[in-house]
């Protein structure tokens, strides 16, 4: 120890030293982060749970590491007369100004995503590439430093000095964060709390660190600093994810009872005496006439009962196959009074998507019930689905003169549109829209592919 500390210096070695607990807190930090989110990935009710800026974090912290990895080990190696580790230096040195540099560009990046691209600006996204751009010629000036020796010289015994050329990579990081300075100032009242935070640590202590080794020549203040950024980053992200699981917690605990309170709702609505009491009728007019068809309308109102009960107890969306089999059972009840003409067709190009239990039946029930003539051949429901790259879409079209949507039967003696809309929301994420065109009233229930929380999610 005393043999290095003579070669590389007591104030290097103490560096070195501080350097190296820093990369073990660096690992410990990346570890941390990533047993969390891959725990959270594994667990059905956590995964649903966006942690801003995780990602981004585990990006930077990672490069963090390899910054100050290939600090230690240049000043390690110093003085050393090696051509082997020599040859290691070169591509430390070499690496510790990439990683730099990639920080920059990344930081630029989140910049762009979380508040340009967030806030339609184009004139900032322009400016933000350009300022990315303007690490172009900085990359070609660290590419020829090895044969032109442009921002750095390494002798053949391992010993670093500056050249022309780094002053004129430090001075346009300088500028850079100056000018992301400048963004967060901008735009301070638009930017989330959590995201303020975040830009404004890793602005300003890597910049007093570009600052002070700009001056000072025979020490480096930047890896000191990024790991010090790291740290409170890492208290900051830690302080917001307990906010979100909070938040997330509270908003769940809000979403079941909600929930509950529509499985009732659901329930209370789904029992119509009237209803039952036709669908007997029509069965028992049956017996009389028509034995077999009797049996098989029979069995087609158990279903349709099994379907109303099972579907008062379901938490979790069901195949939209099932629930087109629930609407066949409620037309096979519908058409067992024979008087009823009306004409109903299926145009299915998408099925494989779950949608709530008694989303879609109820709208049909609104349609041939308020909307058309049941008993002309003019009255006409389609009932049809397909699928974009967002989202599935299902629409139930009737030809009647449309149901009034402040109608009481809506709410009360029918499913409820407020009812169905809120378990949609619930329970998938979807929404409905009810509207009209060219003498067809609509009813269009959208299923997003992708449900994501509503939170900032940080994600790239």
């Amino acid at each position: 120890m005393s043999a290095v500390a003579e070669r590389i210096g007591f104030i290097t070695l103490i560096r070195v030293i501080i350097e190296s607990w820093n990369e073990l807190f660096l690992i410990i930090l990346i570890a941390a982060m990533q047993v969390s989110k891959n725990t959270n990935a594994s667990d059905e009710h956590k995964k649903k749970i966006k942690i801003p800026l995780t990602n981004e974090l585990l990006i930077f912290f990672s490069a963090s590491f390899v910054y100050s990895l290939c600090n230690i080990i240049t000043a390690l190696l110093y003085d050393v007369n090696s051509p082997v580790l020599h040859r290691v230096v070169t591509v430390s040195v070499f690496m510790y100004y990439v990683t730099g540099s990639f920080q920059t560009l990344f930081f630029l990046q989140v910049i762009k995503i979380h508040i340009a691209h967030k806030l339609s600006n184009d004139k900032l996204k322009k400016a933000i590439t350009a300022f990315q751009l303007l690490q172009i010629p900085l990359y070609i000036l660290l590419l020829i430093t090895p044969f032109t020796n442009a921002i750095y010289k390494l002798s053949d015994n391992n010993l670093y000095q500056r050249s022309w050329g780094f002053y004129i990579w430090q001075g346009a990081t300088i500028i850079t964060f100056v000018f992301i300075g400048v963004i967060i100032i901008s735009k301070w009242k638009n930017i989330d709390s959590f995201l303020k935070k975040i830009i404004v640590t890793a602005s300003v202590f890597p910049m007093l660190g570009f600052v002070g080794s700009f001056f000072l020549s025979e020490f480096s203040l930047n890896s000191f600093t990024v790991v010090i950024t790291a740290f409170i980053m890492f208290l900051l992200y830690e302080k917001n994810k307990t906010e979100v699981i909070i938040r997330y917690e509270k908003a769940f605990e809000k979403a079941k009872t909600e929930l509950a309170e529509a499985q009732l709702t659901l329930m209370q609505a789904q029992i119509r005496p009237h209803f039952i009491n036709n669908a007997m009728l029509a069965i028992q007019e049956l017996c009389y006439t028509e034995p077999q068809r009797a049996a098989e309308v029979l069995d087609h109102f158990a279903r349709y009962l099994r379907n109303n009960i099972n579907a008062t107890n379901s938490t979790y969306p069901i195949p939209f196959a099932e629930e087109v089999q629930a609407v066949n059972e409620y037309l096979s009840l519908e058409y067992a009074d024979t008087s009823k003409v009306f004409q109903f067709e299926f145009d299915l190009k998408s099925k494989e998507f779950k949608v709530p239990a008694l989303s879609v039946e109820p709208l049909i029930e609104n349609a041939v019930k308020h909307g058309i003539d049941r008993y002309s051949s003019t009255g006409k429901v389609i009932l049809s689905s397909f699928e974009t790259d967002e989202a599935y879409h299902i629409m139930i079209k009737d030809n009647g003169n449309g149901f009034d949507m402040n109608d009481e039967t809506l709410g009360k003696g029918g499913i409820g549109l407020k009812n169905t809309e809120q378990r949609l929301k619930l329970m998938c994420s979807g929404r409905l829209e009810i509207k009209h065109d060219n003498g067809w009233t609509i009813a269009e229930i959208t299923i997003p592919k992708v449900q994501e929380d509503n939170n900032d999610n940080g994600n790239l």
